[in-house]
């Protein structure tokens, strides 16, 4: 048993549509088309492969762990790109998506799942395209869109993991944010 999970933010279905009409708009103009193989998303960590149902056991166990928090807005604002290869909605960064990124990993780390250097980044974008992705398109997608604007705003109180199943990223399971009121108190010696 090998499976291939995703922890991600998907935005609600409305923010999705306008997405998805941007994907296909720069797929259709500039033939390129990795990006259409995936949801819209944030990625939150990155696909991390489990091969045992303890080791998934223990990952979902840790995301539960990391769904001890409060819900916040998030912003999508603009376009941005990594240069030379991907090309994306930025995610405007606030406390909310930096907390729950960092508590996903803390959670996470302990399980070894990805190399030390990996588990570390975290820099939110909505990717727009990428992979296949060449130098001088990169460029045109850049001029293509230098004066647009986009922005959307929506409130956080989930995230997801996806599963890749039949060569495609499905919804797996919705982690409802909890609020730290209710997390379990780790006993102690002096309790």
């Amino acid at each position: 048993m090998e499976n291939l999970f995703l922890v991600c933010l998907v935005p609600p279905v409305s923010i999705v549509e306008d997405v998805e009409e941007i994907r296909n708009y720069i797929s259709d103009k500039f033939k390129v088309y990795e990006s259409l193989k995936r949801p819209a998303h944030i990625t939150l960590y990155p696909p991390v492969k489990i091969s045992s149902r303890e080791a998934e056991k223990r990952f979902f166990n840790a995301l539960e762990t990391a769904s001890f928090i409060s819900p916040f807005n998030q912003i999508l604002k603009n376009f941005n790109a990594f240069p030379e290869h991907t090309f994306y909605i930025d995610v405007e960064p606030n406390e909310g998506i930096m907390n729950l990124g960092k508590q996903i990993r803390k959670e996470l780390i302990p399980l070894k799942l990805l190399d030390k250097k990996d588990s570390n980044k975290f820099n939110p974008h909505l990717t727009l395209a990428f992979r296949d992705l060449k130098p001088p398109v990169f460029k045109e997608i850049l001029t293509d869109f230098k004066d647009r604007k986009f922005k959307r705003e929506f409130q956080v109180s989930s995230f997801a993991v996806y599963k890749y199943i039949d060569k495609r990223w499905q919804p797996y399971k919705e982690l409802v944010f909890k609020a730290l009121t209710d997390k379990p108190k780790t006993p102690s010696l002096f309790d």
